[in-house]
């Protein structure tokens, strides 16, 4: 078994589960109870698989009345995404993983299939004009800061031959489907250079990407490959400010943005998706985009 250190401050007001947003950390228990934790911390050099196994949904969840996102708590720190038939607060009943009953009774369910892409806006380093994820760490951690944000926090991440400190926070509002990313870097070079972006859908991806910080995809894919019946289609949005965009780069998985942080070693950007499972929601592709468009802001 891996060695991991967990922080069990189970504060009430962590325990609570707000109106409209919940976010939370569970355990993997086989006695299916999967308690609640507000951090878990794992160090530099325990397997990433055996950290992904260990939590219940393979990292912190976080999620409004529209969608959900869980950020995988591995060297990728993936983003995936959850799409609800109706609006509702469902992941402590679902946990991600939606039984054929739930789903009967309208519950919505995971719809992405991630593989090697960027998924729904993770956040990467940049080398050789290609995705880097987090391999070399000190230490790893997810904390739940409230039920409308989480934080994930590398330890002297060892990237281009110097150690970087990064914190990703991860909050939703209720009233939005957006998911809203600060990311702060601490040690860092001038010239390292970093990405962000999403993932182009396995079949019929149709989506585009501007100069001026937006970025959008809708097509189809099976996130469940034992299920194959089960065909999502997927639509998703990246909004990044131009301060912070180097370049933008497609290729075979993914629409790019390569960035690089302000003076105050911050990025922002702001994901929005959504799903055609949604009963009241967007069926297509142009249905989709054009809702995006009008939706240029990127701070809240």
């Amino acid at each position: 078994m891996s060695r991991f250190v967990l922080t069990f401050l189970l504060s009430w007001s962590f325990l609570i589960v707000s109106a409209d947003t919940d976010a939370y950390i569970k355990l993997y228990d086989h006695h299916g109870k999967h308690p609640r934790v507000v951090s878990v911390s794992y160090p530099g050099d325990t397997d990433p698989l055996d950290m992904y196994n260990s939590i219940y949904g393979h990292g912190a969840v976080i999620e409004n009345p529209w969608v959900a996102f869980r950020v995988y708590i591995d060297n990728r720190q993936s983003l995936d995404l959850y799409v609800k038939q109706k609006p509702q607060i469902e992941l402590d009943i679902t946990g991600f993983y939606t039984t054929s009953e739930q789903l009967s009774k309208g519950y919505g369910r995971d719809v992405l299939w991630a593989g090697q892409s960027v998924a729904a806006g993770s956040f990467r380093g940049w080398r050789k004009r290609s995705p880097v994820t987090i391999d070399t760490v000190a230490e790893r951690r997810q904390t739940v800061i409230s039920p409308s944000c989480v934080e994930v926090f590398d330890r002297e991440w060892q990237y281009n031959g110097h150690k970087i400190d990064m914190i990703q926070k991860y909050s939703m509002k209720g009233d939005s489907r957006d998911l809203w990313v600060e990311i702060s870097l601490s040690g860092y070079d001038d010239a390292d250079l970093f990405c962000t972006g999403i993932q182009k859908l396995e079949s019929d991806n149709d989506g585009f990407i501007l100069p001026e910080g937006i970025a959008a995809s809708w097509g189809s894919n099976i996130p469940d490959k034992a299920a194959p019946d089960l065909v999502e289609q997927v639509g998703l949005s990246i909004f990044v400010d131009p301060e912070y965009i180097v370049d933008i780069v497609e290729d075979d998985l993914n629409y790019i943005f390569v960035v690089r942080p302000d003076s105050d070693g911050k990025i922002r950007y702001r994901v929005t998706a959504a799903g055609d499972r949604e009963i009241d929601g967007f069926k297509t592709a142009s249905g989709w985009f054009g809702y995006v468009m009008s939706q240029k802001r990127v701070n809240p």
